[in-house]
């Protein structure tokens, strides 16, 4: 098993970075991103989303502590690299609790869209 935190070392020190360069990559406080790491406190969904786009991982790999994300795999590409090949597949199915974390993060998403669509309608008729 492996925290959030253990996993954003790993990921940080296989791609070589800082913190302070990670957290620049993701518009945050060095600060706030040893917490993170240090399992102090969590990463916002907005947060979370860059940090499995700049890793090319699943959100769901981040936060379920029992499920390891495969470092090397993410970097092996090519049908004729024979070690790609020969990687299993492993389906994991997410915990409950973790599933109505996301979809609370995603309510919450969706609330936050509708309300600035809501914005730049007020703002596009101010205009005209």
């Amino acid at each position: 098993m492996a925290s959030l935190g253990t996993k954003l070392l790993n990921l940080r020190h296989q791609h070589k970075l800082s913190q302070t360069e990670i957290a620049d990559i993701l518009d945050v406080s060095q600060n706030a991103y040893n917490k993170w790491e240090a399992g102090k406190c969590k990463p916002s969904a907005d947060n979370l989303l860059k940090l499995s786009q700049y890793y090319k991982v699943d959100i769901v790999e981040l936060l379920d502590d029992n499920e390891k994300i495969n470092l090397s795999n993410n970097e092996i590409k090519g049908e004729n690299n024979i070690i790609a090949n020969t990687i299993p597949t492993i389906n994991i199915q997410p915990s409950t609790s973790l599933m109505e974390q996301v979809l609370k993060m995603q309510e919450q998403i969706s609330k936050l869209l509708e309300s600035q669509f809501r914005l730049i309608e007020e703002l596009l008729k101010k205009n005209k």
